[in-house]
Parts: structure tokens; C-alpha cells; sequence
């Protein structure tokens, strides 16, 4: 039986008879050491310091114990993310923590073949014998093929371990994340982030972008407070009706692919009738003649033909955004940038209007995050030098993405065919960490990438999909049992740090990536080229503060260096002109464009009356596929369904609730239908995350479609062909067929 928010909240006043009343005490919840929670008695209450580890803004929190037992979690008024509250995400984290489905102990799969999903016959094993078998095969895997044979699959948490090994194998999702965005800005500002000052904005001018209704807590609220506190326009261009967009002063829906096509526009208006900002422009930026010569053939009218946007649409708010006041274009995740080919144009063709309207570092624009410094510990000995370093992501081929055997993300969506067809070498052994077959385009093509491999493991949270085609799965705890220091970087306004502590002891046999990481490397003998880990490498990083992390935490878990906004000197910009470079050398040396530029071949065009253009969301209430096994969360949205224009529907003889079969050359699913008015009949809309048929994950099991079931896992060759400097995802790049089950 399960246990409601509510009932938790009993359960967390002391309430013991509550426990057996919902049927826990036979579940293995109160079996984990802490004697506290165990005894009836007088009610203690504690509070520790945290950061919330479901996605990477890390909101600073603070966390209630009562009698041993965490029962609440709240934001912390004083932290720049958080702002005193937490979405209902980083709420749920207590969900994770006390989750009786969570892995509790090593576990050896004893059933052949990768097969998602299947009872892998798990046998419980101790925590040596587990260390044994991993490094026994990975130093099988080096002796007979070197350590390149040897990838680490997720979240760059394996660099040190692989420097170790001599491997510049490190696999990372950001192809199909944040990489795009990431790259472009670096290029044009010389930092990898920025910050969108929303709250003092008085224009606000979204692509796809979204995050009010993905839920993204430091950003959601912002724009609120500038569309209805500071009184801001905010113009949304979206095939669908998001949850920004109904917020909107004004909703467009634009053809999916065709953004960079509006923006291009936008910047010739704007050239043209010289409403730029001309003192802002000399002293600040960078090819703006280049610029103006390359937007001259990008007319209002051209580009209205490629977006069902009309000419005098694009024109009038090209107007309004170069009128003089603050006014941002606030840039993400995906959105508009990550799935389609001009990705990377569209963002720094963002930049570009935002830099000549004299928008970048001031109030209400765009501004540079101010980061707080950390150290870092060395290890005790620097490694051999690396002997191949080409890698199995295409990485390599991408100079703009990679500034060295592990410096970068390659080509996520590539690995799978790099791995079946031994390129550059063959792989034997993969390490995923953190990921799940829902993150991956195309998981079908993965496993069988997966097949391949000698060996598989798996250090994870969960017995999802990932883990039951592991042949090894190493049990880590959640991030409410670890201790962590947080730099704020994506919308840090001032230099902040967040520390977290754990809440309670590990209520399981688990153990951290970093002591994994250790243990491992100390039976292969090559322990001394890991950096420390726990306190010390903790401690390492708050030493230019003359703080240790213990201090830092008595002292409230924060570190804040307030100060007013004064703006950065754009003239000692970590570009090669120094100032915003619209024109990139750089680019031109590599023989990609050096000014944002399109494509046409780069729009799909739909034609049979079954065909529609694919675009994904981010459910508010979920992280990716990280959440769906939350109790509270799994209540509010327990099953992904699929967005169809009503009226579209109609013609196809499809009803809202009714199941359909979406299609694409890549593969293909099934799900539920939600028929809406708020989307462009052409298109298609689809949550991501859901899917998952793991059977030992209770709630999330078979909880809708997995939208990579039809999204394509392009090779590499794609993105050069396509001149791709980023190797960008592109996994919307595709018409999907639709039929009625």
C-alpha cells in the first residue's frame, strides 16, 4: 500500500502506529540502523543544511528531522536559487530517500543477454567481491585492448578515474542537453553561461523557451515577476501553447525549425532602419559590419514563408525589442536550440540582437555570471601521459567541442554506431553512471551497442531498464545521504556557494561514485592519480575561504559575496577580440561559418496527411526519467500522453484518450492521446521521460511511451555534413506518422 503526502507528514510527528498502519513495517523502511526513528519516545527535532541534487541548480535547502527521520525539506530564503522555496521536484526529494524500491547492495545480474526490463536474476554480493569483478574486467579489457577500451558513460564523474587508466573515453549526455548553448555562448561571450535578468526586464522574447512550465526553479519565477511586477512584454514564439506562452503577452506559433529564420529577419530590421545601438555597438562588439552585409538577404518576407510568422509580426517586434528598453532573449536547455540543424546559429543570433540593442551586461538583459572560486585537491601523482586519444564519441573530429582528450562533450547520439563498428577501436567495457535508457535516443540501437561489450557496469539509484542489462550494479546513495559544495554558476547574480550535509546516515549498503572510484582504482594499483575524496577533497575547495567544510556548514551552509550590479568591462571579454564577437576567427579557421547563418534544407516539410513535425517537453512535476518513482510526484502525473491538435485529430478519426501508434524510420511506440487546441495541427508534442519497463521500479513502471523509442541516433557524419561545429542531438529532426491503434 502506498503512503500519500499527508500520510508521510503524519508519519514524520511520530506517529509509529500511522507506519504499520499503511503497511511499512514489512517493506525494509525501518530496517536502517537508525535507532532514533525506531524507538517510540519524546520527539527531537534537527535541522541540517542540504542542496537538492534532482537537477543541476542545486537549490540550497534546509532539511527537518524529527526523531531521526527526515519529514521536510524547504529552500533557503538567502539563496540566490532557492529563494526560501523549492519546486515540488526538490519537495519529493524525500520520496527518493525512503523509496523501498531503491537499490540497497551490489548485485551480479546471472541472466544472459541485455534485455530491458527482464528479471536479471540478480544475486546479492558483498562490497569486495563487487570491487573485485569490476577491476578484474577492466584490467582484462586494458591488458589485451588498452584503456581506451575502457568508457565511462555519464556526467563527467569519471575524468579522474579514466586520466587514471590512461582513457579519453568520457561519454557525456550534453549533445542532447545543454552543449549547444553552452558553446555558442563561450564563443560569443567567453563564459559558458549567462544570466537573464528577467525582473528588470521590460521585454522578454522567448524561443521555445520554457522553463516556467518545465519548472526550472531559480528561472521559472523570474519572468512572472517581470511580465506581471515590472510590468514587461513577453512575446513567446512555440508551435505549442506552453506553459510560458499562456503566461504571454503574445503567443506565436511557429513552424517548428524555422526560429533562426525569424531571428535572421529580426536582425535585418533592425540593421536596416538603424535602430541599434551605435555607440554600445563601437565600443562593444565585434563584427557588426560582417553582420550587417550577412542579414541583408534575410528579409522579413523570406523568412515568413519558412515560419507561418507574418512579415509584419517580425518586423513590428524587431521594433519593439530595439526600442530602447532593457529587453532579453533568455536561452536553456533543447527548446528551439537543441533539437533542430541551426541550433547554434539561433543562439548566437540571439546574442547578436541582444549585443546590438546594447542589451548584455545591464539590468534587465543578459548579464555575465559572477562565479564564486573554489580550489580543487591534486592527486598524489600526475598520470602517464595519454597514448590515444581519439574518442568513441566522435569527440575528436568536433575541435570546437574538444579542448583535449577529456576536455568536452562529443557526440552523445553517435557512441552507439562508434561501438558496433569498432571505431575507432573496439570498446569492452563501459561504466554507466547516472543514466538512463529514457535519456538516450534511439535506446534500441543502444543496447545493442550495449550487447557488444564484455562487461557492464552500472552505478545507479534505481534497478531501472540501465540496471537490469548491467552485469554489475553498484548501489549509490541518494544525494540526501551525501555531503556536497555547490557552486552557483547557471544563474549566479552574485558569487554564492551552497555546502549540504547528509540528512541522516545511508540507510542502505551503498556506497559513493568517488569511494568507488577509489576502491577500484586501488585493486588495479593506480590509486595515487585520483585526486582525495570525502572531507579532504571538501575541505580543498572552501581553502581560500579559511573555512573547512565543517566550519562552513555550523556557519549556516552558505557563502555569499553580495554586491551590487556593476557591469563587467566588455572590452576583457575570454574572447579573441575581447569584446562580444559576433564574428568568430575562430570558426572561420576551423572552415565553419564564422556569422550565424541558415539553411533551408534544414526544415522538414511534412506532406502526407498521417505526417507531423516532433516536439518534446519537460513535464514540470519530473527530472528527465530521474523522478517517476516518487510517490507525491507519480500522484500528481503518473503516465506521459501525447499532444495532438484537436481538429487534426478529428480528420484522422482519432479521440482524445484514444491509444496511437507513432512511427519514424528510426522505430516506434505507443501511447495515450491528449487532444488540445494549443498546438499547431502539423505537430506533435510528447513529454520526455516516461517509458520505463523495468517491472522492479513499482510506479514508474509502464508509465507511457519513451518518445527515444522513434527519435533518430544520428552518426557523426551527419553533423559534419550538415557543418555542425557542436554535433548537436538534432533529435526532433524528424517527421513522425501517426495511425490510430
Amino acid at each position: 500500500m502506498g503512503v500519500t503526502r499527508r500520510e508521510f507528514l503524519k508519519i514524520g510527528s511520530g506517529s509509529l502506529a500511522a507506519v504499520a498502519g499503511v503497511g511499512l513495517l514489512g517493506n525494509g523502511l525501518l530496517e536502517t540502523g537508525n535507532k532514533a526513528f525506531a524507538d517510540a519516545g519524546p520527539q527531537k527535532v534537527e535541522y541540517k543544511q542540504g542542496v537538492c541534487g534532482i537537477c543541476e541548480m542545486a537549490c540550497a535547502m534546509r532539511g527537518k528531522l524529527e526523531n531521526g527521520r527526515l519529514v521536510k525539506l524547504e529552500g533557503k530564503p538567502a539563496d540566490q536559487h532557492s529563494r526560501g522555496s523549492l519546486c515540488a521536484k526538490g519537495n519529493s526529494g524525500i520520496n527518493m530517500l525512503y523509496d523501498p524500491d531503491r537499490l540497497k547492495a551490489p548485485m551480479l545480474k546471472t541472466v544472459k543477454g541485455r534485455v530491458p526490463g527482464q528479471d536479471p536474476g540478480w544475486k546479492k554480493i558483498s562490497w569486495d567481491e563487487a570491487i573485485n569483478r569490476a577491476a578484474a574486467e577492466i584490467k582484462k579489457a586494458i591488458d589485451k585492448y588498452g584503456p581506451q577500451s575502457v568508457i565511462w558513460i555519464g556526467h563527467h564523474r569519471g575524468v579522474d578515474f579514466l586520466k587514471a587508466i590512461g582513457s579519453p573515453n568520457d561519454i557525456s549526455h550534453q549533445s542532447t542537453c545543454n552543449n549547444v548553448r553552452q558553446l555558442a555562448t563561450q564563443l560569443t561571450l567567453g563564459s559558458g553561461n549567462y544570466v537573464p535578468d528577467f525582473e528588470h526586464s521590460k521585454y522578454i522574447l522567448c524561443f521555445g523557451w520554457d522553463q516556467i512550465g518545465k519548472a526550472k526553479n531559480s528561472f521559472a519565477r523570474g519572468p512572472i515577476a517581470g511580465r506581471f511586477e515590472n510590468g514587461a512584454k513577453l512575446v513567446v514564439f512555440d508551435p505549442r501553447l506552453s506553459t510560458t506562452a499562456a503566461k504571454s503577452t503574445e503567443w506565436i506559433p511557429i513552424r517548428p525549425g524555422t526560429d533562426l529564420a525569424v531571428i535572421l529577419a529580426m536582425l535585418n530590421v533592425i540593421i536596416s532602419e538603424e535602430r541599434y545601438d551605435a555607440e554600445y555597438v563601437a565600443q562593444n562588439v565585434y563584427g557588426f559590419e560582417e553582420l550587417a552585409n550577412e542579414v541583408k538577404q534575410y528579409t522579413p518576407e523570406w523568412a515568413s514563408k519558412l515560419s507561418d510568422v507574418p512579415a509584419d509580426s517580425i518586423r513590428r517586434i524587431a521594433r519593439e525589442f530595439s526600442g530602447g528598453c532593457p529587453a532579453v532573449i533568455p536561452i536553456h536547455k533543447r527548446e528551439a536550440i537543441q533539437s533542430h540543424p541551426g541550433g547554434f546559429e539561433l543562439v548566437r543570433a540571439c546574442f547578436a540582437m541582444m549585443a546590438i540593442t546594447g542589451n548584455i551586461e545591464r539590468h534587465g538583459g543578459a548579464m555575465l555570471p559572477r562565479v564564486a572560486a573554489t580550489g580543487s585537491a591534486r592527486a598524489p601523482k600526475n598520470p602517464p601521459e595519454m597514448k590515444v586519444t581519439e574518442r568513441v564519441d566522435g569527440g575528436h573530429l568536433f575541435p570546437l567541442s574538444i579542448t583535449g582528450p577529456l576536455r568536452g562533450p562529443g557526440l552523445y547520439q553517435s557512441v552507439p554506431d562508434m561501438i558496433l563498428a569498432d571505431q575507432p577501436y573496439p570498446v569492452k567495457v563501459a561504466i554507466v553512471y547516472g543514466q538512463s535508457l529514457q535519456s538516450m535516443p534511439n535506446p534500441q540501437k543502444w543496447v545493442k551497442a550495449f550487447e557488444k561489450l564484455d562487461y557492464m557496469i552500472n552505478i545507479n539509484i534505481y534497478p531501472d531498464e540501465m540496471a537490469t542489462i548491467a552485469d554489475l550494479v553498484l548501489p549509490e546513495p541518494t544525494y540526501l545521504e551525501r555531503a556536497d559544495v555547490a557552486v552557483r554558476i547557471t544563474n549566479a547574480r552574485f558569487p554564492q556557494i551552497a555546502l549540504a550535509e547528509p540528512m541522516i546516515k545511508p540507510l542502505y549498503d551503498t556506497k559513493d561514485a568517488d569511494e568507488i572510484k577509489h576502491l577500484i582504482a586501488k585493486k588495479l594499483g593506480i590509486e595515487q592519480y585520483l585526486p582525495p575524496a570525502g572531507k579532504k577533497a571538501l575541505d580543498a575547495k572552501l581553502k581560500r575561504y579559511r573555512l573547512t567544510f565543517d566550519q562552513a556548514i555550523k556557519k549556516g551552509g552558505l557563502i555569499s559575496q553580495r554586491k551590487d550590479f556593476v557591469p563587467l568591462n566588455l572590452n576583457e571579454l575570454k574572447t579573441e577580440s575581447g569584446k562580444i564577437q559576433i564574428y568568430s576567427p575562430k570558426l572561420a579557421e576551423m572552415g565553419y561559418h564564422p556569422l550565424p547563418w541558415f539553411d533551408e534544407s534544414w526544415v522538414l516539410h511534412p506532406k502526407a496527411k498521417d505526417e507531423f513535425y516532433l516536439v518534446t517537453t519537460r513535464p514540470p512535476t519530473h527530472r528527465h526519467a530521474k523522478t517517476h518513482n516518487l510517490k507525491w510526484l507519480h500522484e500528481i502525473n503518473p503516465q506521459g500522453v501525447i499532444y495532438m491538435n484537436t481538429r487534426r485529430a478529428k480528420s484522422l478519426g482519432i479521440k482524445d484518450g484514444d491509444t496511437i501508434e507513432l512511427s519514424t524510420p528510426y522505430g516506434k511506440g505507443q501511447g495515450e492521446v491528449k487532444l488540445t487546441e494549443g498546438l499547431r495541427p502539423d505537430t506533435i508534442s510528447f513529454p520526455h521521460g516516461f517509458g520505463q519497463k523495468s517491472q522492479l521500479m513499482k510506479l514508474a513502471y509502464n508509465d507511457g511511451m519513451n518518445d527515444g523509442d522513434i527519435m533518430p541516433a544520428y552518426a557523426k557524419e551527419i553533423s559534419l555534413k550538415m557543418k555542425d561545429p557542436t554535433g548537436a542531438c538534432l533529435d526532433c529532426h524528424v517527421l513522425v506518422k501517426v495511425r490510430k491503434v
